[in-house]
């Protein structure tokens, strides 16, 4: 938060930035702590209008934080509520914070609107820190929704702040993962390979065994993307002990497909199991239709247009377009061999329908 915000009184100032520093750093227990004692100031009267909807913002970003969204979004529209009087500080953090709020509600297309709001307050922001996390949010939502191009970008620039700051060194390694993964997807994998192997010398890459599993997954992706699989595995194999790492379902589902690929069918029926069954505990739709598509493809050959048509309606309805292209080119391809063209033409415009969308920002699926 800025250092030079005009605060009623300096015991107000420094219980607002110090809630706010916890609440980024995730201390809930510290946070909670902080959000009474302000409460209690607030309560005397004395605040100022400005201290008050930056207080109710910040509490909307402490909402956030606990999960507790819809109080999240009750405050984000109060202080919303008093747009045409809003100075640029408060309509900073109300674009930060509702892109955030969105992006938690998985309502990610309007959290890139609000984010892409934000960077005309920057200047108004101070801190070196605050800019490089924002940059750092945008980046990951860019490249959630495949905006490869403009994700990178963005990832570049928090690292450059990142690395003037030895003790965020744990969010410049996440910066270079990002970065990295949106390299893969550009196909500059030698720069993508350059920063994996940056980030797992990082030391707490070093001291942390999730931050290094991560890694490990994306060189496994990396090397996958380039069809060398003896090192994909290799990397890939690491990961499986580690059941709890976000990505799992993504490991096993590259396994899966590099030992059909190889014509591994005993290890790609184990890896294909091994993912259904961790669906059916994470019901995960994404990976349950990619492992179907894999398996019938290759396995369950009779099912597989029927597999891929109802992939099509599946992926187009969650706007996942790279999926949605590659399904509907396929089902093309194949309607127009059978001289189906009513069909093939169907597919084909849906396909050409997502182009733009592939070819200027790359998918990351």
């Amino acid at each position: 938060m800025r250092s030079d915000v005009t605060f009623n009184s300096e015991e107000l100032r420094e219980l607002l930035n110090l809630w706010y520093m916890n609440i980024k750093l995730k201390k809930v227990q510290a946070a909670e702590k902080l959000k009474t004692e302000v409460s209690e100031q607030l309560a005397k009267g004395e605040a100022n209008d400005d201290v008050v909807k930056l207080a109710l913002l910040i509490h909307s970003r402490h909402h956030i934080l606990c999960k507790n969204y819809s109080e999240a979004e009750k405050l984000i529209s109060q202080v919303e509520g008093f747009s045409p009087y809003l100075k640029e500080e408060h309509l900073y953090y109300l674009h930060l914070f509702k892109g955030m709020y969105l992006y938690s509600t998985k309502d990610y297309y309007n959290a890139i609107e609000e984010y892409g709001e934000v960077e005309s307050y920057l200047g108004y922001i101070q801190d070196e820190i605050e800019k490089a996390e924002f940059f750092d949010l945008f980046a990951s939502a860019l490249y959630y929704l495949d905006y490869t191009n403009r994700s990178a970008i963005y990832a570049e620039k928090a690292i450059y702040i990142y690395q003037l700051y030895p003790a965020y060194e744990r969010k410049l390694t996440r910066a270079k993962i990002l970065i990295a993964l949106n390299y893969i997807d550009m196909g500059e994998f030698d720069l993508a390979e350059e920063y994996l192997h940056s980030a797992l010398q990082d030391r707490n890459a070093m001291n942390d065994e999730m931050v290094k599993v991560s890694i490990y997954h994306n060189l496994g992706l990396l090397y996958e993307r380039k069809r060398l699989y003896g090192a994909a595995t290799r990397y890939l194999k690491k990961v499986l002990p580690h059941q709890d790492f976000e990505n799992y379902l993504s490991t096993l589902y590259m396994l899966t497909s590099i030992s059909f690929d190889e014509e591994k069918f005993e290890n790609a029926i184990k890896y294909y199991q091994l993912g259904m069954d961790y669906i059916g505990q994470e019901t995960d739709r994404d990976y349950y239709w990619k492992f179907k598509i894999l398996y019938s493809r290759y396995i369950d050959k009779d099912e597989y247009i029927n597999v891929l048509t109802d992939a099509v309606d599946y992926f187009k309805g969650k706007k996942r377009f790279f999926e949605t292209q590659i399904c509907a080119d396929e089902l093309a391809t194949f309607y127009s061999n059978e001289r189906d063209f009513e069909r093939a033409n169907h597919f084909y415009r849906l396909a050409l329908g997502n182009h733009n969308n592939i070819v200027m920002f790359h998918s990351r699926r």
